[in-house]
């Protein structure tokens, strides 16, 4: 449901900035151009969301990016400690030149994530009966193919606001190690399982703030608001 409200609020959001950035004069030329974008996604099959900065490099018809990312959700409840963090490599093509200031694409988005977290649990001994306290170490890998469609649009220069939805299949796997807090037990694997032994379609969406700037700019000295 968050995740439905966020995308709807984005989906607003671009429309009013490509309101504003229909008053400017679109553009014709096309050079490539690098750029740093940090984007806010949202991912199901880890049921959190992450923040994420990359970097792009776009021609006439084409863009690539590559970046690291860290989560922002909690995805285990009740956890002590946590790392989670990732990486996405994505590819674009634009429908029509990626200059204007309206436009289309259609990506392929390849998402890296891992994540290990902690908390206290309390368990029963080889008895049944006797329980003792552990610490409930959990970690697990997904990879994640996602295939959609976006727009982005240049509200002012070289500053570009973008959003897309895609889906495609993931795989995941957990691992879970029980660390005996008290001596008189040893600790045990409940859970081991390959990194990628589990399947699901994975859904997304991003909303991210790009900026660009041309290789002969960057000779120049030119800055983004000259």
């Amino acid at each position: 449901m968050k995740l439905k409200l966020a995308f709807v609020l984005s989906f607003v959001l671009l429309n009013l900035f490509c309101g504003n950035a229909f008053a400017q004069k679109d553009s014709t030329v096309v050079v490539p151009k690098w750029g740093i974008d940090k984007s806010y996604t949202g991912l199901s099959y880890v049921e959190a969301g992450v923040f994420g900065v990359n970097i792009t490099y776009t021609t006439k018809r084409h863009a690539v990016a590559f970046g690291p990312h860290v989560f922002y959700h909690s995805l285990f409840p009740g956890q002590n400690d946590w790392e989670r963090y990732g990486a996405t490599v994505s590819y674009s093509y634009f429908l029509i030149r990626s200059n204007r200031l309206f436009a289309p694409f259609v990506f392929y988005d390849l998402n890296y994530n891992y994540a290990k977290a902690s908390r206290l649990d309390v368990v029963k001994a080889d008895d049944g009966v006797t329980k003792h306290t552990v610490s409930r170490e959990a970690t697990s890998h997904s990879l994640a193919h996602h295939f959609g469609i976006g727009t982005r649009c240049n509200f002012y220069q070289g500053f570009f606001l973008h959003l897309s939805v895609g889906a495609g299949p993931s795989t995941f796997g957990q691992s879970v190690f029980l660390r005996s807090l008290q001596s008189a037990y040893a600790d045990e694997q409940e859970v081991k399982e390959h990194p990628f032994s589990k399947y699901e379609t994975a859904f997304m969406f991003r909303i991210g703030i790009a900026y660009q700037i041309g290789a002969d700019q960057l000779k120049k000295g030119n800055r983004c608001c000259d």
